[in-house]
């Protein structure tokens, strides 16, 4: 037997404004322990591999092609700006334990992307893994340290401890395990608090040519207690520095929580034309042709074609975990958001400091739209009409049966599960209900659904930006109908607006426009805008939310692909999806933004954060006011 002791320093040096909130660890309380038991594990078979639990295991650690192991998680929250944090993992005494098979590989993610390959649920070995003696995972724990912003408005140094009770030898067949371990957190508490003479909630940014569309909204928000300013692009370019101008804009940002602590910005601005633009003046970012601009990611995944994704998420992260500006570019070579199987790697935070959403509007008249659509929405929305009482789900076939259910079917009646107790009525527009007289998913019953109005519908199937569709039930090679983004305006549920969650690929890829899109019918154009050809201005997203007379208040979904593990429906950006609606029914989220905010959150504590999971989180995309209330 052995014994041995990891420990990890990290020095939190705190910052020249130290905010004034803390974590749910009192500041005088700085020494922390905790314990942990853990039992046996219990072998499973699974074919030709074994399998591995532990009771304790909240969660798996899964790495496609590498050994599934048990994992458990903690976290813990100390206040911001903690200083001189010492975590240290103490194992017990370990055990050996002979094996007879290979224990069971993580299956490979599959993209559910319409027009592309959806994936192989096969089992596939990593090499390299496998054939050594290697212990797999390295090490008994991870930690990540972040900064993030509560459900409680408080911002915190947030600790995500991922507990490994077992680990594998493949080479030599063996499991080493133990059955205890301590924690220990030892940190300095923050010097100063720093107090604000005028407070704020919500900052609005856009525009110039905006401000008077805008100016409607901002009354009515500061008219209903939440305190509200606009602050305009120009005004920030002249005043703020910074690598580009998303880079700008972020330095205010921190300066807004700093100032005035806001929780709240909501992004006003897309692109300036609807014909053509050029969304992109490099691999970072997009400015010139854009009202409010953009920062693209260069997460490059092997298997998954997206050259860098849209990602508001960057406007979000503000601090690291040592409490400094988090800039997604630490190791200083230009490239932002840079992080691929090759070393050298930016190191993301992703955990979110300030809730922020975005409308991607093009025109006065889509400002205008948007703001009378949520003035309308917190003013008169009745909380007891039947249709707020409400939730749809749309969905068929994703990959494959789970649990002898189709696994779209099966993510949307999870999500149901999750606010039942604020919902009523579960209205199934499935593909299973084909030859019942039930709605199935097609424009005609979509629409049905759309216009006896919900407060919550979720899509779960496969996208482009301007589509959305899913599979029969027995069918995986055929296609039906679905929803497009051109028969929207048959959406006249009026003042009955929902809250609109989209699972498929591009959905909410807001960069697009009607060239571009018509010229990329093959990949052999420039930029590959994953529509095959099928012109459009707007992403299925974002068009709901602009229809005068109905569609949606607010949307979520993809700005790249959303992927999954093959065997595991409720994963990767599955999983985000769901876990809105928990923050919802579960957690007692009270805005759009916190609700959003919190699943990426609970993503973060629930997963290690390697190239996978970093792709899931960054493409997913909030579009709406933030500060939008939920009842």
């Amino acid at each position: 037997m052995k014994r041995k002791i990891f420990r990890i320093i990290v020095c939190m040096l705190l910052i020249s404004t130290a905010l004034p909130v803390v974590g749910s660890i009192d500041e005088n309380d700085i020494d922390i322990t905790e314990s942990f038991s853990f039992s046996i594990p219990t072998i499973g078979e699974a074919e030709q591999y074994l399998t591995l639990q532990i009771q304790e295991a909240t969660q798996t650690l899964r790495d496609s092609g590498k050994p599934e192991m048990p994992m458990a998680t903690y976290s813990l929250d100390l206040p911001f700006g903690a200083r001189n944090v010492e975590i240290t993992y103490e194992p017990s005494d370990e055990f050996e334990l002979d094996l007879t098979k290979k224990i069971k590989p993580t299956p490979q993610i599959v993209t559910p992307a319409i027009g592309e390959d959806v994936g192989s649920p096969e089992l596939i070995e990593n090499v390299g893994v496998y054939s050594s003696a290697e212990r797999y995972p390295a090490t008994w724990h991870d930690v990540k340290i972040t900064c993030g912003l509560k459900s409680n408005k408080n911002r915190v140094t947030h600790i995500s401890l991922y507990m490994y009770p077992v680990q594998y030898s493949p080479s030599l067949n063996k499991i080493y395990y133990i059955k205890e371990a301590t924690l220990k957190v030892n940190y300095d508490p923050p010097n100063q608090k720093l107090t604000f003479e005028d407070e704020y909630d919500l900052l609005i940014i856009a525009p110039n040519k905006f401000s008077n569309a805008l100016q409607r909204l901002v009354d009515h928000k500061n008219s209903n207690n939440v305190k509200t300013f606009l602050k305009t692009t120009e005004s920030i370019y002249n005043n703020y520095s910074g690598f580009d101008k998303p880079e700008q804009i972020k330095y205010f940002i921190k300066d807004a929580i700093e100032t005035y602590n806001i929780n709240y910005v909501l992004l006003v601005g897309g692109l300036k034309k609807y014909f053509y633009a050029k969304d992109r003046d490099d691999c970072n970012q997009g400015s010139s042709a854009w009202h409010v601009p953009v920062r693209y990611t260069n997460i490059k995944k092997s298997g998954l074609r997206d050259p860098g994704a849209l990602c508001d998420l960057y406007y979000a992260d503000i601090y690291d975990g040592e409490g400094n500006f988090s800039s997604w570019d630490s190791n200083g070579d230009g490239i932002y958001a840079k992080w691929s199987m090759t070393p050298n790697n930016d190191e993301l935070d992703l955990n979110l400091d300030v809730y922020v959403g975005r409308l991607p509007c093009r025109s006065t008249w889509e400002v205008k739209t948007a703001v009378r659509k949520i003035i309308q929405y917190e003013t008169i929305t009745p909380s007891s009409e039947s249709w707020y009482k409400r939730m749809v789900g749309i969905s068929g076939l994703n990959h494959a049966l789970y649990d002898g259910q189709a696994d779209g079917e099966y993510l949307t009646d999870l999500a149901m599960s999750y606010v039942e107790d604020i919902i009523d009525e579960e209205v199934r527009v499935y593909a299973s209900n084909e030859d019942s007289g039930r709605p199935i998913p097609v424009i005609k019953d979509i629409v049905k659904a759309f216009t006896n109005g919900a407060r919550f519908i979720y899509f779960s199937g496969h996208g482009h930006p301007l589509r959305w569709a899913t599979h029969p039930v027995d069918d995986i090679n055929t296609w039906l109908e679905g929803m497009h983004m051109r028969h929207m305006w048959k959406f006249f549920n009026l003042k009955k607006l929902p809250i609109v969650v989209v699972g498929g690929c591009h959905d909410a890829q807001f960069n697009i426009s009607w060239l571009n899109t018509y010229r990329a019918r093959n990949e052999t154009y420039d930029q590959w805008y994953w529509t095959h050809g099928d012109p459009g201005v707007h992403c299925f997203c974002w068009r709901m939310i602009i229809i005068p007379w109905g569609g949606a208040i607010a949307s979520v979904g993809g700005t790249g692909l959303t992927t999954s593990l093959s065997d595991e429906p409720n994963s990767g950006n599955a999983r985000l999806a769901t876990d809105f609606f928990y923050l919802i029914g579960q957690e007692g989220a009270t805005t759009f933004g916190e609700a959003f905010s919190g699943a990426v959150q609970k993503f973060i504590d629930e997963n290690t954060i390697n190239l996978w999971e970093a792709h899931v989180v960054t493409i997913w995309n909030a579009l709406g006011d933030p500060s939008l209330k939920l009842s």
